[in-house]
């Protein structure tokens, strides 16, 4: 049978391993399991950071777990799509879109972040930044300016920005800014602003947080100009073909006894894992209710 999927994913072999499935066909089984991550940073260091995850998934799963190559937010997408992928983490926006392409997935957690103050624990901000030595200081004089954008599917660096310059100048961001690149992450948008690449980058709060908690980004040295609203923070989401028994395994590992994962925690800046459903996501589905 002949699959829809870019040859990208034929290249990244996603789609086309055997799938075991149970007795009668009623659930999948898969082994190994097929884990796939956004690309919100350098995929080698988030490999690394997972590494905790994943070898508890492979202890109390009896099972090998397969980080699946993820290039782009559209790759997991078609991996879900495909049921080449069991197991994936997505950013909100990404989740709304597999689910309008007609993705059989259910969110069921997400991390709780560490965050001062009021702030809700387990939500983040698009932002859109600037180097302080620009001068720039609202969005009117980013006029014609050249800005960078993450991934095309990702909420806070490309979703909600079309959104808010559109509401806030009358204008699309093709027409507000002079150039728009994609950076392919939040870090290297980061790091393009820090360049003097572009001259301001729509970023997630929780990827600046990090890059001035790791020292990357100093305190003086970029400013942000505009921020969204509040956005539930990244769903990991299961196949609902997956047998009962290896959901609730997996469910078990995010949602139950932490310990063993207190170290990637703390790599991550993260408080745990919390229990999330689709109605946390309800607000960004409606986005995409009418895709066409």
């Amino acid at each position: 049978m002949k699959t829809r999927l870019p040859l990208l994913a034929f290249a990244l072999g996603l789609l086309l391993a055997a799938r075991p499935a149970a007795a009668g066909n009623n659930c999948d089984d898969p082994r190994p399991l097929r884990l796939a991550l956004t690309p919100i940073k350098n995929a080698e260091i988030q490999a690394t950071q997972y590494r905790p995850l994943i070898q508890q998934l492979e202890k109390q799963l009896a099972r090998r777990v397969e980080l699946v190559p993820a290039p782009s937010y559209g790759t997991v997408i078609e991996g879900l799509l495909a049921d080449g992928v069991d197991l994936a983490e997505l950013g909100p926006a990404s989740y709304a879109i597999a689910r309008s392409r007609g993705a059989r997935i259910t969110p069921f957690a997400s991390f709780a972040l560490r965050k001062p103050g009021s702030e809700p624990a387990s939500s983040y901000r698009s932002l859109l930044i600037v180097r302080r030595d620009r001068g720039l200081d609202t969005i009117e004089s980013l006029r014609g300016s050249t800005v960078s954008l993450t991934d095309p599917a990702s909420t806070s660096g490309t979703i909600l920005p079309r959104q808010a310059i559109s509401r806030l100048t009358g204008q699309s961001l093709e027409t507000y800014f002079q150039r728009l690149s994609f950076a392919g992450s939040h870090d290297r948008a980061i790091e393009a602003v820090q360049k003097k690449r572009v001259d301001a980058a729509f970023v997630a709060s929780s990827r600046l947080d990090e890059a001035l908690r790791q020292g990357t980004v100093q305190t003086d040295e970029l400013k942000v100009i505009w921020q969204s609203p509040p956005i539930p923070y990244d769903p990991f989401v299961l196949r609902d073909r997956l047998c009962p028994a290896l959901a609730a395994g997996i469910k078990q590992v995010f949602l139950g006894d932490s310990r063993a994962l207190h170290g990637m925690f703390s790599e991550l800046n993260m408080k745990g894992f919390i229990a999330v459903g689709d109605e946390q996501y309800r607000e960004i589905r409606e986005l995409f209710a009418n895709p066409n």
